[in-house]
């Protein structure tokens, strides 16, 4: 198995659980299986439909998934000092699992809406410890655009989730669609269960074995307060690495598949360093706002809206990938799946979780989508101010990337290097261990 697992088939693997994580997204968002109730023209239909949900209801069901990631990402993140990666991965899948697979059995709302919150707490292990895992293992040169295709199933995701939805509920009923996706889960539950136990570069430094006779003397109890304040100092430990805490900030401000790779890119090609990734954030951010606020104000027809929209969208979509190995570069290794999990959640709770109400609150007020928009839009300008600021700071602050890797990833590749760096992603991701049944990854095993 573990020659098998090349960090090429590392990466294809976790960007195809992550489209089906957000498959989930879109199918329980499509108009076939999230529905609507009886009207003169047409029978109630979907979830909506068939528990006759009001529109409050509807919403909660969109972001109950926050509550578990919101209590388990943390959780996971602290695990994976003391068990392998992968395997954390398992148990999350599998409740992720469970979960879709519930959603199509729910007898009314308060079924559905437990089933989507265990949905979150599925999710939380995978994106916690994928980003770190593939910048474990992705080729020097080719980080940043490895971190930008893992991203790109956001969108992607998302878009055929909302399909497929409105494909299967007209033709199986909305109940299948969770079934079909829960099944397309399970192989991948269990290549993470049963395959190498892959563990995140940084945990061979934590201190004390985990199988020790004062570990299997602890109660849960003690066991659960111990990982609590663990968290609680890495949490700490965070706060204390500014570049980290500035990229954070601006991401919670604005959270395509052309600018999800554009970023990458970009990145690759000026040099992947924490300062140029974050001036990438900058000028995103103001070329977004700017865009944005011309197409929702300016544009005086249809024809004249989507350039600016779209292009407007592009240049934030280009944020992935930089910001995100800001996140991952700009703490010690061993912190960086809490980090992520930090990350995660102000994305949520700084983005999709309050836009909405905001934006219709203010649209109340205003009544006016022109005026509205374009004031949600600048809030970007915030956003760019904190990257420029974190960009300053980046000068000062550590990369904790190995050297090695550090001199690799601040090279502009040549023809040579380019070849080179292909064919170490087809390289095994590591060797069976002889003393141990695990094995660190370092990126020298690319």
């Amino acid at each position: 198995m573990s020659s098998w697992l090349t960090p090429g088939r590392l990466l294809f693997l976790f960007c195809a659980m992550n489209m089906l994580v957000y498959i989930d997204r879109g199918i329980i968002a499509s108009n076939g299986v999230n529905g609507d109730k009886a009207s003169q023209r047409r029978a109630a239909y979907g979830i909506v439909g068939e528990f006759d949900l009001s529109l409050t209801q509807d919403g909660f069901l969109a972001t109950a998934f926050m509550v578990g990631l919101l209590v388990s990402a943390p959780l996971f993140a602290e695990a994976s000092k003391h068990y392998p990666a992968l395997r954390l991965m398992a148990v999350g899948l599998a409740a992720w699992i469970l979960s879709t697979a519930g959603c199509a059995f729910t007898i009314g709302y308060y079924s559905m809406l437990t089933c989507r919150m265990v949905v979150g707490l599925g999710e939380a292990s995978f994106v916690s410890l994928a980003s770190p895992l593939i910048d474990d293992s992705a080729p020097p040169a080719r980080k940043s655009r490895w971190l930008a295709t893992f991203y790109l199933c956001i969108p992607v995701g998302y878009a055929a989730g909302y399909i497929l939805g409105g494909v299967i509920a007209p033709a199986l009923g909305w109940r299948a669609a969770f079934l079909l996706e829960a099944a397309a889960m399970m192989p991948f539950a269990v290549f993470c269960a049963v395959g190498p136990a892959l563990d995140l570069k940084g945990k061979q430094h934590h201190t004390g074995p985990v199988n020790s006779n004062s570990e299997l003397g602890t109660s849960f109890g003690e066991k659960l307060q111990r990982g609590v304040a663990s968290a609680l100092v890495d949490l700490k430990t965070l706060a204390k690495h500014p570049v980290y805490v500035l990229n954070v900030a601006a991401t919670a401000v604005y959270t395509g598949v052309v600018g999800t790779i554009l970023g990458g890119v970009a990145l690759d090609r000026v040099g992947s360093t924490m300062r140029n990734a974050l001036t990438i954030c900058c000028i995103s951010n103001v070329l977004g706002a700017l865009l944005l606020v011309a197409s929702f104000a300016a544009a005086s027809s249809f024809a004249m809206f989507v350039p600016y929209f779209a292009v407007g969208q592009l240049a934030l979509f280009s944020i992935q990938a930089p910001s995100n190995a800001v996140a991952l570069w700009s703490v010690p290794p061993l912190l960086r799946p809490f980090g992520m999990a930090i990350l995660i959640i102000c994305i949520h709770l700084g983005g999709d979780v309050p836009s909405p109400p905001a934006l219709g609150w203010l649209q109340s007020k205003l009544d006016n989508w022109r005026l509205s928009m374009p004031v949600c839009s600048l809030f970007l300008l915030l956003a760019a101010a904190i990257c420029a600021a974190g960009a300053v700071l980046a000068c000062r602050e550590p990369d904790y990337r190995d050297e090695q890797q550090l001199s690799a990833d601040n090279t502009t590749p040549d023809s040579d290097e380019l070849g080179s760096a292909d064919e170490s992603a087809h390289l095994p991701l590591l060797t069976e261990p002889e003393t141990s049944e695990r094995t660190p990854l370092h990126s020298e095993d690319v």
